[in-house]
């Protein structure tokens, strides 16, 4: 019986060291697992960056332009997860647990915030080697590094710090404006960086006799109201800082300053493109270049505790001659100055360095390879038609033709909901390549009904709010495209500089559809810190249109306000209707109801998304997994103005509108936009082809389409056909995506 006992516990002794083994040699495996699909061979790396902003974007193109010059290339030999937390500082710190379990072998962060959630967490964490960059003073931002001796920080980080150039640029601005004695700051208190940089100004302003008038603004949704305070209060012009929330709302800031006709200046190049008088800032993608030879270092073996943390800033300045003309005050940009520029906009000129890494175009296509594509849609309108024409023309820039070595089957659901699933099934289980839906309906069908191909999406203007994933790098493996939310705040003041005083406006809306009621949300929250009243009323299907813009009509609104919509869009003529026959004004987010009714169209043009969308596609199609490629917002934003209707009004649109409206003209179908410069000439298109018909009392013989309700285009070798639903009205797209 003893014999018995020994020889069980011996056994029992080994399984457990033979588990033991098993366990301690399938560690690796697990923590790749976890870590992404990183092989034995390939080292583990999060990408850290707190926003989608131009200047983090840019310092990230640099780390990793760098890396893979010094041989450390994502795919090969590095497994590089991308995390954003899209300014969201809750999201932050879940990101910063997450990436400081041991998990990875390199954490590379970008922006401050990153910066100090990574270090926090890493703290009690596996304390993972960590290089940061893009951070304006990584010795306030309380991670342990002594600003006297910068030997002195955690051991196992390395990096720089790049404090802007503050004092510079309000010497500038005091050289352009001798004259100058106020300057308006929006800032974030809860962010380091922006209260660092603003110490900077308050001591410079006190040298040079400038009052710095401050406001706050805890996000970007609060940085256009308190900017306008700031501006009421006095200022001259207004100075941007590195402040993350003020930065990705640089656009509108800009635009409330051309209101007033004061200057803009910045530390955050190129916004000078935006509308800035000048920038003196950093050169990001220099200082990611840098940044990512800091972390070739580490992974060569370079001890973390032997690097020095200094200071790196490669200065450029640009400016921009146009912004004088309008300006209230006089404004001059010294010759001496012009000639330290390291760029320019001027009325006959610009001459812009490249702050960025130019994409590499994908590889072309393989040779005697067709490849397909099930482009699927909500319903034939106008803006549609600009998105898809921008699709096949991007195409065939980077060497897809349709009629040639490319076949798009073109598919859409007649504006009905429950077409949508039966339309992307047949897709799925047909023998295309990727699945391209457009509009958040259609895009969300595809999350939960496309199984075996992947998807790549376009014409949709809030992605997240689809279900596409948590940010735009972490999205759904299958799933990557392009997002444009529409420009509500440059609709609300369009409404209020054409209208001064107006308290109530009506809107349509359909509420199942996850990207009307994003941007309503939006637009309650600006309308109601504007001041003006937003009459709601919500529908199911078109036929809801024409009742509910009558019963607004009653409601006595002061004029009507048609949001992105898919439901609204295709009886956007009803709309129109009611509102000519109320006496209403009626602003638009679709450039293509221009000269049908709208009194002006504030919104976002549709050929881009569907150029841009061409290089996902691209990648895709030629073999790459979507799950690495990032989802990107492409957004160009149009004014049409119709004059002769707001003289009818008794209306008149400000300067500032007019001359935004003066560069474009009014839309037409497809042809709205002319391509980028790189987009090849557009073919003459053959007469429109009507699609056919689909019922529940008679379906048309469609093949494998006829049993589920939807109608699919004809497709012609070597041509493109536009199949307009002669049964619906000629559809709105709002700013961003009505159809979006």
């Amino acid at each position: 019986m003893f014999e018995i006992l020994k020889r069980l516990s011996l056994g029992i002794c080994l399984l457990a060291l033979a588990a033991g083994v098993l366990l301690y040699t399938d560690k690796g495996s697990r923590q790749s697992a976890r870590s992404g699909n990183a092989t034995k061979s390939q080292i583990r790396v999060a990408l850290v960056q707190h926003a989608s902003l131009l200047v983090l974007d840019q310092g990230v193109d640099g780390m990793l332009e760098t890396l893979a010059a010094r041989g450390y290339e994502d795919g090969k030999n590095l497994a590089i997860r991308r995390y954003n937390s899209e300014g969201d500082i809750g999201t932050a710190n879940t990101i910063a647990r997450e990436v400081t379990t041991g998990s990875f072998d390199l954490i590379l962060t970008a922006s401050t915030v990153s910066l100090q959630t990574v270090a926090n967490a890493n703290r009690n964490g596996a304390r993972t080697r960590h290089v940061f960059g893009v951070v304006t003073d990584p010795y306030a931002a309380g991670v342990e590094i002594d600003p006297v001796n910068h030997l002195s920080h955690p051991p196992y980080m390395a990096g720089a710090g790049s404090m802007q150039p503050v004092e510079q640029s309000f010497r500038i601005a005091k050289r352009m404006r001798p004259e100058l004695k106020s300057v308006g700051l929006v800032w974030n208190a809860a962010e380091v960086n922006s209260m660092v940089q603003t110490e900077a100004a308050r001591k410079i302003c006190a040298e040079l006799g400038i009052q710095l008038i401050e406001g706050n603004a805890e996000n970007s949704t609060a940085v256009v109201e308190s900017v306008n305070s700031v501006i009421a209060r006095g200022a001259e012009c207004l100075w941007i800082s590195g402040d993350v929330a003020v930065s990705t709302a640089t656009e509108q800031v800009i635009e409330a300053c051309r209101r007033a006709r004061i200057p803009v200046f910045t530390v955050m190049p190129p916004s000078v493109k935006n509308g800035a008088l000048f920038d003196l800032g950093a050169n990001f993608f220099e200082i990611g270049r840098h940044i990512g030879g800091i972390a070739a270092d580490v992974l060569d073996g370079k001890d973390p505790a032997t690097m020095p943390i200094d200071n790196y800033v490669p200065v450029i300045l640009l400016y921009n001659e146009t912004v004088l003309e309008g300006l209230k005050d006089r404004w001059e940009i010294p010759a001496d100055l012009k000639k330290e520029a390291d760029g320019f906009i001027t009325a006959t000129e610009t001459k812009l360095p490249s702050l960025e890494k130019k994409a590499a175009l994908p590889p072309g296509p393989q040779p005697g390879r067709v490849y397909k594509i099930g482009l699927a849609y909500f319903a034939p309108e106008s803006a549609g038609d600009q998105c898809r024409q921008g699709i096949v023309d991007g195409l065939k820039a980077l060497g897809f033709v349709e009629g040639k070595n490319l076949e798009i089957r073109r598919a859409h659901a007649q504006a009905e909901i429950a077409n949508i699933p039966g339309m992307l099934q047949n897709f799925d289980s047909s023998d295309v390549d990727l699945i391209l839906p457009m509009s958040t309906p259609v895009i969300s069908a595809a999350i939960g009904f496309v199984k075996h191909k992947p998807v790549v999406f376009t014409y949709c203007s809030d992605p997240i709010a689809a279900g596409v994933g948590q940010s735009f790098t972490d999205h759904l493996p299958n799933v990557t495209g392009i997002g444009s939310f529409p420009p509500v705040q440059a609709l609300l003041d369009a409404i209020r500089q054409t209208m001064p005083g107006i308290q109530s406006v009506g809107v349509i809306y359909n509420n199942s559809e996850a990207n009307s009621v994003k941007v309503i949300e939006v637009a309650r929250d600006l309308f109601a810190k504007a001041g003006v009243a937003l009459e709601e009323v919500t529908v199911s299907t078109s036929a809801d249109v024409l009742p509910a813009a009558q019963a607004l009509a009653a409601r006595q609104i002061e004029a009507f306000c048609i949001l992105d919509d898919n439901t609204v869009a295709q009886a956007m003529d009803a709309v129109i209707r009611v509102a000519r026959d109320s006496k209403l004004p009626l602003f638009a987010g679709d450039g293509t109801t221009a000269g049908r009714g709208p009194l002006a169209c504030v919104g976002l043009g549709y050929y881009q998304p569907g150029y841009a969308v061409a290089k996902p596609v691209a990648r895709v199609l030629l073999g790459e997994s979507p799950a690495a490629i990032p989802i990107e917002n492409v957004i160009e934003k149009q004014v049409f103005l119709d004059e002769a209707l707001a003289r009818q009004f008794g209306l008149t649109f400000p300067p500032a509108l007019k001359a935004e409206a003066a560069r474009q003209s009014a839309p037409r179908g497809a042809d709205a936009l002319a391509p980028p410069s790189d987009a090849p000439p557009a073919e003459a298109p053959p007469a429109e082809a009507a699609a056919p018909q689909a019922s529940a009392a008679a379906p048309v013989a469609l093949g494998r389409f006829a049993s589920v309700g939807f109608a699919e285009e004809p497709r012609v070798s070597g041509t493109k056909v536009r199949s307009p639903d002669a049964s619906l009205p000629e559809g709105l797209r709002q700013p961003g995506k009505s159809v979006y």
